[in-house]
C-alpha cells in the first residue's frame, strides 16, 4: 500500500472562512503534511457570488491551505456545485491528468454527506483503485441542518448515476448555480 499513489480529494463547503471552514481546512493542511500525497485536488465552485464575489470554494481552500508550498500535484476544479460534480470531476483529474489507475485516495468532506461521497467515489474512482478499501473518507462535523436531509441526498444522487436520462444531476446543479445567485 505504500507504493500506491495517494491522491487527496477535498471538497469545499462554502467561500467563507469565517465559518467551521477554518477548522475543517487545518485539518486537511496537516493532513497532506503528512500523509505523503502525490496529488491534491480541491474541488468547489463559485457558490457564494454575492458575499465572495470573484471567490470559488477551490480557490479558497487551495489558498488557505498554500498548497503550491508543498511537492505534489495540486489541482483546482472550480465548476463544481454539487457533491456529485465534485467527486465525477476529481475521479476525470486523476484519469486524465495523473493518469493513475490503482492508487490510493482519500476524500475529505463534512460529515453528514460521508454516505454519498462514498456512493459516488465507488461509482466514478472503483477504476482507479486495485480495492474499494484504498478509498477512505476523512470528515468533519459542523452541519447544523438535520441529517436526515443527506439520506434524501444518497436517494437522489444514486438515482442521478443510476438513471442518468432522469436529469436528476443537471437539475440540481441548475438549482445551486441560482441559488449561488442569492447567497
Amino acid at each position: 500500500m505504500a507504493d500506491k499513489r495517494h491522491v487527496v480529494v477535498v471538497c469545499g463547503y462554502g467561500c467563507h472562512l469565517d465559518t467551521p471552514l477554518r477548522p475543517y481546512l487545518d485539518r486537511v493542511f496537516r493532513f497532506i503534511q503528512t500523509c505523503g500525497a502525490y496529488a491534491v485536488i480541491f474541488c468547489g465552485g463559485f457558490t457564494q457570488k454575492k458575499t465572495a464575489p470573484g471567490v470559488s470554494e477551490a480557490g479558497l481552500m487551495r489558498e488557505h491551505i498554500r498548497a503550491d508550498q508543498f511537492r505534489f500535484n495540486v489541482f483546482t476544479e472550480d465548476d463544481s456545485y454539487t457533491t456529485l460534480e465534485n467527486i465525477q470531476k476529481a475521479s476525470e483529474i486523476i484519469r486524465r491528468q495523473l493518469c493513475i489507475a490503482d492508487g490510493r485516495i482519500t476524500i475529505f468532506c463534512e460529515a453528514t454527506r460521508a454516505a454519498t461521497v462514498i456512493m459516488l467515489a465507488r461509482h466514478f474512482m472503483g477504476d482507479l483503485v486495485d480495492s474499494i478499501d484504498d478509498i477512505t473518507v476523512e470528515t468533519a462535523s459542523w452541519e447544523r441542518a438535520d441529517p436526515f436531509k443527506q439520506a434524501k441526498n444518497l436517494i437522489y444522487n444514486k438515482l442521478a448515476i443510476k438513471y442518468p436520462w432522469l436529469g436528476l444531476a443537471e437539475r440540481e446543479r441548475r438549482k445551486r448555480i441560482r441559488r449561488a445567485e442569492e447567497i
